[in-house]
């Protein structure tokens, strides 16, 4: 189980409901963009382990559990449910910035559907601590780290 996120390229006027209906269209991977969110993703975690197997390509962050997919040319992130809590703030907090670097390299929007909100109109992101809470309750994990 992981928080995931998805990133969506709506037409002008599209309204996100209609984003998210949409069949989803099979695009050109675009190899710059990838390079750049790369590049951006190491800045803010360091270190990063990259998959690359054409069309797809991953990129995967070992201390936070973040991942960064590029999958037929679109885009998607997940971190597990490993943290609750204060670290799970922090761990949210950095999904979503590596999350603007998603939508600022690829010209996708970023909707958390945990949420059921686009980024930009997330206000706190301390409302996506009780899910990761919610999760280490149903499996009995809470009070452990990296459970």
């Amino acid at each position: 189980m992981s928080y995931d996120l998805y990133f969506y390229r709506r037409d002008p006027g599209q309204s996100w409901d209609d984003a998210l209906d949409a069949v989803p269209v099979t695009r050109q991977p675009d190899l710059t963009a990838w390079g750049n969110i790369v590049t951006g993703t190491r800045d803010l975690l360091g270190e990063v382990r990259i998959v690359e197997y054409p069309p797809n390509w991953e990129l995967d962050h070992e201390g936070t559990g973040i991942s960064v997919n590029h999958w037929e040319g679109g885009w998607e992130m997940s971190v597990p449910y490993w943290t609750h809590g204060a670290e799970a703030r922090r761990v949210v907090g950095l999904l979503y910035e590596v999350a603007s670097v998603v939508e600022r390299e690829s010209g996708f929007e970023c909707f958390d559907p945990q949420l059921g909100l686009p980024k930009a109109q997330v206000a706190d992101l301390a409302a996506a601590v009780p899910v990761f809470d919610a999760v280490a309750d149903q499996f009995g994990r809470r009070g452990t780290a990296n459970a």
